[in-house]
């Protein structure tokens, strides 16, 4: 998948394509069917599926005093709208400028500047222009005059509720895993890239992969049953997600440490998937090395036998 930073860096005018727009922050089981809708009509019409997705979130720049993490972080984002097929994903910095558009400027000064689709797919309750003054009904108005079709993909249902981002961000923070990964079909996962930690916990005897979360929401602090997938193969570990408070105190950041059982290899630099399945125990201090060591390998015994 071609990734593009800004529409102003599109070089040439995308013509002809089925173009998807949204937020996607998640890319939950309501933006996959959305999303494999796209791109299942664009291989029938032989034509390229492009996504113009916004970063940072809209609330962010135009709400800043409300606390907005991301379901996942842009790369994680990135990698998941790749794997639904899409052929061009576009970037764009979303911005208080940007924000002031009207509905139709938004489709004669920027889309049609750099973008000319033959058809665009979106949720049905897309709003777009300055204020979300723009309706659907508006969108599809505009798509007459400048010769695009607009389809509306109704919203999906997790029992009577819709699956949205809002209900998946509180799940996750409250700890429902299972409810948050039942709306996102797959595990609440974090995506980074490993980093060189302290070594502390090769000392110990249970090396860990460090990574720094990116923005996300994240389930309560503790130590977590997990699985690991580097490189498109899974291996089991436990992680501990929280500020080592053993090792200086409350105040250092999050972070999440996981060792992964029966692995040996150097992973440093590399981008892996942590899947959060079952918390075990809460984050804790501990007096003495050998108090700490005694933990972990009640952890490893009851971590394995959730991963049975």
């Amino acid at each position: 998948m071609k990734v593009i930073y800004d529409t102003g860096k599109i070089k040439k005018v995308l013509r002809k394509a089925v173009l998807i727009i949204g937020v996607f922050d998640g890319i939950h089981r309501g933006h996959q069917q959305l999303i494999r809708t796209a791109v299942r009509k664009a291989r029938r019409w032989n034509a390229k599926t492009i996504l113009l997705t916004f970063y940072p979130h809209p609330v962010q720049v135009l709400h800043p005093e409300i606390y907005l993490p991301y379901i996942s972080s842009l790369k994680y984002r990135l990698k998941l709208i790749e794997e639904l097929g899409v052929d061009v994903c576009i970037v764009q910095s979303f911005t208080k400028s940007f924000s002031r558009m009207t509905p139709a400027s938004f489709i004669k000064d920027y889309l049609f500047t750099f973008i000319q689709p033959q058809v665009i797919f979106v949720g049905d309750d897309f709003r777009f222009g300055k204020d979300r003054s723009g309706s659907l009904e508006d969108f599809q108005a505009l798509g007459g005059t400048f010769g695009f079709q607009v389809h509306a993909v109704k919203a999906l249902k997790g029992g009577r509720r819709k699956i949205g981002s809002t209900i998946i961000r509180r799940e996750i923070a409250q700890g429902n895993l299972k409810k948050a990964a039942a709306a996102l079909g797959r595990p609440v996962s974090i995506f980074g890239q490993v980093v060189t930690g302290d070594r502390r916990g090769k000392t110990l005897g249970y090396p860990t992969a460090n990574i720094f979360p990116d923005g996300e929401v994240l389930p309560p602090l503790g130590v977590y049953a997990v699985h690991v997938v580097i490189e498109g193969k899974k291996y089991g570990g436990m992680a501990n997600l929280g500020r080592r408070p053993s090792f200086g105190g409350s105040m250092n950041p999050v972070n999440i440490e996981v060792h992964l059982f029966d692995f040996h290899r150097n992973i440093y630099g590399r981008n892996i998937l942590i899947q959060f399945l079952k918390k075990i125990r809460n984050e804790k201090a501990f007096s003495s090395k050998e108090q700490l060591i005694a933990q972990l390998k009640r952890d490893e015994l009851n971590v394995k036998k959730i991963l049975k």
